[in-house]
């Protein structure tokens, strides 16, 4: 593994759709990576449609194609960690909100 590993989509902007089941309803959410160590999403689907925010974030590479990617969200303190699979097409979110822990899954496509 390799920490703090420059990811392949820096400059790009990438969907996450993580599925209809989720406790705030259809959640997608397009992530972008504005440099090596800042992102900005904006949700696009889901209870918190239209919430923006812009923080800093690090990195593991696990291996080519696959990241682990942690950040923590300015306004809400709500922890997050991805797992960012460049080369399958899929995502997963493990999140603290509001103290409550969720686990999604879905797919990850680059949008632009």
């Amino acid at each position: 593994m390799e920490i703090n590993a420059p990811l392949p989509s820096v400059g790009q902007t990438w969907l996450a759709d993580l599925g209809p089941d989720t406790p705030l309803g259809h959640f997608t959410v397009e992530i972008t990576f504005d440099t090596e160590s800042q992102v900005t999403f904006e949700v696009t689907g889901g209870a918190i449609k239209g919430r923006v925010e812009t923080m800093e974030y690090t990195t593991t590479k696990v291996r080519d194609g696959l990241h682990i990617v942690r950040w923590t969200e300015p306004d809400s303190g709500d922890h997050v960690t991805h797992i960012e699979d460049y080369t399958n097409g899929a995502c997963m979110a493990s999140s603290v909100i509001g103290g409550e822990f969720v686990q999604l899954h879905g797919t990850w496509t680059q949008v632009r």
